[in-house]
C-alpha cells in the first residue's frame, strides 16, 4: 500500500505534543532554564569559592590516592568531588558565569602518612560546613541555597564522618584502608 500524500495531516496533536515537552523539560529540569536575574557579586563569589573547594578536595585525594593507593575514603571521596564539580559547572552556566578553571589540579600534593591525610580531610570538611553556613546567611537564590544546603549535609554527614573514622583507624590498619 501507497502513502498518500496528498492528504492533510493535522498538526494541532503535535504542535502540542512538543510545546508540552519543552515547558516539562523546563519545569521538570530547573538547571537547563537560564536564570532570569543576574546574581549579586557576594552570590558569585561564594560560588567561584565552593568549586575551587571542590577542584581542590580532588586535587588532594588523587595526590592522597597517588601515594598510598586507591585507599578509603579518598578512593570514595573523589568521585563524589567529581560530582559536586560537575553541580556547580550547571549552575554556573544556568547564570551565565563563566566557570574558573581547575588551577589545582596536578598541583596537590599527599602528607607523608595516611593518618595525617586524614586528619588533613576531617579539617577540610569541618571548614567546609562553615564555610556553607556563610554562604546560607546571604545567598537568596532558591536552587544554590539548595545547592549549598545539600553539600553542607555531604560535608557534615558523610564525609567528615568517613574521614574521623579513617584518621582514628590509620594509625591500627596499617593505613591501608577502611
Amino acid at each position: 500500500m501507497k502513502p498518500d500524500f496528498g492528504k492533510k495531516v493535522n498538526w494541532m496533536p503535535v504542535a502540542m505534543l512538543i510545546g508540552i515537552s519543552g515547558i516539562l523539560s523546563c519545569t521538570l529540569n530547573p538547571l537547563t532554564a537560564r536564570a532570569q536575574t543576574p546574581l549579586d557579586p557576594q552570590t558569585e563569589q561564594a560560588m567561584i569559592d565552593s568549586i575551587n573547594d571542590e577542584y581542590r578536595a580532588r586535587a588532594f585525594y588523587n595526590a592522597v590516592i597517588e601515594k598510598f593507593g586507591e585507599v578509603r575514603p579518598f578512593s570514595n571521596i573523589v568521585h563524589s568531588e567529581g560530582n559536586h564539580v560537575n553541580l556547580w559547572v550547571n549552575l554556573f552556566e544556568r547564570y551565565g558565569v563563566a566557570v574558573p578553571p581547575d588551577e589545582f589540579a596536578g598541583q596537590m600534593s599527599a602528607p607523608d602518612t595516611l593518618q595525617a591525610a586524614c586528619a588533613m580531610g576531617v579539617e577540610a570538611e569541618i571548614d567546609n560546613v562553615q564555610m556553607y553556613d556563610r554562604f546560607l546567611e546571604f545567598v537568596t537564590q532558591p536552587d544554590l541555597q539548595a545547592a549549598f544546603r545539600r553539600l553542607r549535609q555531604i560535608s557534615e554527614e558523610r564525609h567528615l564522618k568517613a574521614f574521623e573514622r579513617c584518621q582514628n583507624n590509620a594509625g591500627g590498619r596499617g593505613g591501608r584502608s577502611f
